[in-house]
């Protein structure tokens, strides 16, 4: 046991870490060693430069590149905005865009939104001031709840604000982020999908690879320089902050760091979560394979299917190539044993003290036996989740139906998400679906969800869902009657459900409506079930964690939560198998050498230009060529896409978008010698836009020049 323990104790390797800004100060000297030439207070201030350029998209990071609002962020990441704008006449999610000028410049849509930190406050006394030990797990939960929504609704007083308190360490601690936030949001440049993701899902968390995966938009804001809807007189917004650029890009061995808003790792969960998570791989893998299938034959029976689907199919494959991944690197890497030797460490740990046995032993106990409790209901709460998130016009029935129950109490009493902060965007979301809703593809996954429901043990179904379809006469009427002509495929009647009374939806005839009052009628009781969950855990995870931080001292960063961060390392490739060296950059000589059948059908004119491209002025002098990609030993994940890679100096090199498959697992066990980071260099998006797609302005506006 003493050599795991030892090893356990180690602090976090070289390049592993997630690390909140205010922690870099602990690794001055290792950021020192890798060629940081700015000061680490400087880095470790969010206002000041480089993170005060960092822009959060909600999904994705992205970062202030001009004077006048430029943003920079993955193609992956602007699909929904390709797909607001795109229909069977003009499909962009395709064909991609460029503006010529500011006034050409498109609407990524209502429901578009960027957010800019302006401070982080520590409000863990506030938050657990009424969250004692002898208070009820459900009482826990409501004051935190509570808590949480005061300093909410005290930091959105200012106008334009959006704020969020945010727990670390499993509720050990919290942090009041406040955030300005722009609804004018414009697509000013996204090439051509078969730039943006070259190689599809063939290539897609593979290496070597070669996609220029970028895009560029800008913030717009009112004639007085405040946050505005969007508005045809509105003008560009004027950082405090933009990042320099450099023009010769990230070399072999340079330093790089990652500035982004990482999206949820569970490196820190016990290791009976992850063992669940495995277990389900094979189902969720079949799962998505029959997902794609539906997505991609509406795709190709309709152009404008095809335009509306376009982003639902790139997650739909990213989730399923994931998946892929986590299950092969389950089975090599043996990352699940590892954690479960890490708990048995820790529970010799703790048995080893009587004080230590009394305080954190029964800690455990109760989370792996109240995880079992859950994992009794996972199927059939899945499969209710599932019909809420993929099925739009259930989900916008259930959302006006849950603000209208909850309309009744007190905002600050109201679950979060559906208080008075929250209208305005559920309004937006609705608008948008004008843009994305396809019934057809939303009819074969409620009948696939259907088809699932019914295939649960009796004891498991939702009775109320099935004595609704009994009601219409069996699961082929059911679906006539939801999906013949629906009322709720126009705005205006989403619109008009988001503002009536409780009393007036459970009385409406719409069967859009019914459906989702029967199935509020199973989800209420279990909602305050699941709160008295969140108390729980509220008393556990911080015990938890306390364990963990006194068996394994050492610098331990909390797992990604959606919050700022910084990771550092080198560019440098890696070795996936025996025998093999994967070298850490690509060029386009090699992009045009994979050209051919879909997905690796390039644009002619990228074709042609890579035919000259030695030649070029971003040409790296030891490549030979343009660059393409690059690898590093950062460590990311999702919600990183899009985030700026920064060099020792703090200028701009190149973008994130992806890791490497031989990773996958890396949320849970971060592997130094596999785990890479893949990365678009700068140098490909100037050739991009220098010699494929002549828009020297935008060169002009990012202030480098061929």
């Amino acid at each position: 046991m003493l050599p795991l323990l030892a090893l356990l104790a180690q602090p976090a390797l070289a390049d592993e870490g997630m690390w909140l800004p205010e922690q870099l100060p602990q690794h001055a000297e290792r950021l020192a060693e890798l060629g940081l030439t700015l000061p680490v207070t400087q880095i470790a201030d969010p206002m000041a430069y480089p993170l005060g350029a960092i822009v959060s998209l909600g999904f994705c990071s992205a970062s202030f590149v001009s004077p006048d609002g430029l943003i920079l962020t993955n193609h992956h990441c602007v699909g929904s905005y390709l797909g607001y704008n795109s229909s069977a006449e003009a499909n962009r999610a395709r064909e991609g865009y460029l503006a010529t000028d500011r006034a050409s410049e498109l609407w990524a849509g209502p429901s578009a939104r960027l957010q800019v930190v302006e401070s982080i406050e520590d409000v863990t006394e506030r938050v657990r001031a009424k969250a004692g030990k002898r208070v009820s797990d459900r009482d826990r939960e409501a004051a935190v709840n509570r808590a949480v929504k005061e300093l909410v609704a005290e930091c959105e007083q200012q106008p334009d604000r959006r704020c969020r308190v945010a727990s670390y360490h499993g509720g050990q601690s919290w942090r009041l982020i406040r955030a300005l936030e722009f609804k004018d949001v414009r697509l000013v440049y996204a090439p051509h999908e078969t730039v943006g993701s070259y190689g599809g899902e063939i290539d897609n968390w593979m290496w070597p690879r070669h996609s220029g995966d970028f895009a560029v938009l800008r913030a717009y804001v009112g004639p007085d320089g405040k946050v505005a809807a969007h508005a045809p007189e509105n003008v560009p917004y004027r950082p405090a902050q933009h990042l320099r650029i450099d023009p010769t890009g990230a070399q072999e061995g340079e330093m790089v760091m990652v500035a982004g808003v990482p999206g949820g790792t569970a490196r820190h969960a016990p290791s009976w979560e992850l063992a669940a998570r495995q277990q389900r791989l094979e189902a969720d893998i079949a799962r998505s394979e029959r997902y794609m299938a539906i997505l991609q034959a509406e795709s190709a029976r309709d152009p404008e299917g095809a335009a509306r689907l376009a982003s639902h199919i790139d997650a739909v494959g990213n989730g399923l190539k994931y998946n892929q991944g986590l299950r092969d690197n389950f089975a090599s890497s043996a990352v699940v044993p590892r954690l479960q030797a890490r708990d048995e460490a820790l529970r010799a740990w703790i048995a080893a003290d009587k004080k230590r046995n009394k305080l954190y032993g029964p800690v455990l106990d109760e989370l792996q036996r109240r995880h079992q409790e859950a994992l009794a209901e996972y199927e059939v709460e899945a499969v209710a989740g599932r019909l809420l998130r993929f099925i739009d016009l259930l989900g916008v029935a259930t959302t006006a139906l849950r603000f209208a129950d909850e309309a009744k109490k007190p905002d600050l009493e109201r679950d979060q998400g559906t208080q008075d902060r929250d209208r305005e965007r559920m309004q937006d979301r609705f608008a948008s679906m004008d843009k994305t809703l396809w019934l057809p593809a939303d009819r074969e996954f409620m009948a696939l969800f259907l088809e699932e429901h019914a295939a649960l043990p009796s004891d498991q179904r939702i009775a109320p869902l099935d004595a609704w379809i009994t009601a219409q006469g069996g699961t082929k009427a059911a679906l006539d009657r939801l999906f013949t002509n629906p009322t709720l495929a126009t705005n205006e009647a989403r619109q008009a459900l988001l503002q009536a009374d409780a009393a007036s939806l459970r009385a409406s005839t719409d069967p859009w409506v019914q459906l989702a009052v029967a199935l509020e009628s199973w989800r209420a009781p279990r909602r305050e079930r699941d709160k008295a969950r969140a108390g729980a855990s509220l008393r556990l995870r911080p015990l938890y964690m306390e364990a963990m931080q006194q068996a394994f001292p050492g610098a331990i960063y909390p797992d990604a939560n959606g919050t700022l961060r910084v990771s550092f390392g080198r560019v440098e490739g890696y070795s996936p198998a025996d025998g093999l060296l994967a070298l850490p950059r690509t060029t386009v000589a090699g992009m045009a050498a994979k050209a051919g059948p879909p997905p690796f059908d390039a644009p002619p004119k990228l074709l042609a230009a890579a035919a000259s491209s030695k030649g070029s002025p971003w040409v790296d002098a030891e490549l030979g060529d343009v660059p393409v990609n690059f690898l590093t030993s950062l460590d990311t994940t999702g919600g990183n896409s899009g985030s700026a890679t920064l060099n020792g100096q703090g200028e701009l090199v190149g973008l994130i978008f992806d890791g490497n498959y031989e990773a996958m697992s890396a949320d849970y066990l971060f592997d130094p010698a596999l785990t890479r980071s893949i990365h678009v260099d700068i140098r490909y998006l100037l050739w991009m836009l220098d010699e494929v797609e002549g828009a020297g302005w935008l060169l002009s506006e990012l202030g480098v020049g061929s």
